[in-house]
């Protein structure tokens, strides 16, 4: 018989080699997962968000006898980008409301908003509303006492630009309470 000698090297068995194969090959895919996430993070563009941060009546003029309202607005409207890449939309329009009815139109200049910041932008519009038969008692009674209630609208259309262009909109849905004895803007919000 031989004897064994001690520098002979002993083969690994099988089972030893299918285990660190599964460990390797699980190793793997935490890596491959990992850099997915972190990839994501960087190229999936989140959801923007705008609102109004001011309101000013410029101008108003109004009469309760034969019901109507005109009055120029000047708002500030500020748009968040929480991306990575740089926002950026044409020139849009959005719409003030009053029972429904578009009483007003305001042009909001394209811009470029930067990765992770917001702008502050300048919007001027001019309201008016007046009903050309019988005026309805809703704007009888506002007007009585002295309290419109606008909505104003807008949706920006434009692209994230990450390694992909993303296009994403972002939507302006605010509410507003014009005082007409004040000439102010009461409160307003935004969803």
């Amino acid at each position: 018989m031989y004897a064994k000698s001690k520098d002979a090297v002993q083969q690994p068995k099988e089972s030893d080699t299918i285990g660190n194969i599964i460990i390797y090959t699980l190793l793997g895919l935490c890596i491959l997962l990992s850099l997915f996430i972190i990839i994501g993070f960087f190229v999936l563009a989140k959801p923007l968000e705008a609102s109004l941060t001011s309101v000013a009546v410029t101008s108003l003029k109004y009469n309760d006898t034969s019901p109507y309202l005109n009055a120029t607005l000047a708002m500030e409207i500020r748009i968040e980008n929480p991306n990575f890449g740089f926002f950026e939309f044409p020139t849009s329009t959005g719409d003030i409301l009053y029972n429904g009815r578009v009483v007003g139109e305001m042009k909001i200049n394209g811009q470029q908003v930067g990765s992770y910041s917001a702008i502050r932008t300048k919007v001027g519009t001019h309201v008016s509303y007046r009903e050309d038969q019988t005026p309805s008692v809703w704007f009888k009674n506002d007007i009585k006492r002295r309290l419109i209630i606008l909505k104003v609208g807008a949706k920006l259309r434009g692209e994230v630009h990450l390694g992909v262009l993303n296009k994403r909109s972002v939507n302006l849905k605010c509410l507003m309470h014009l005082n007409l004895v004040d000439e102010v803007i009461q409160r307003f919000w935004c969803k």
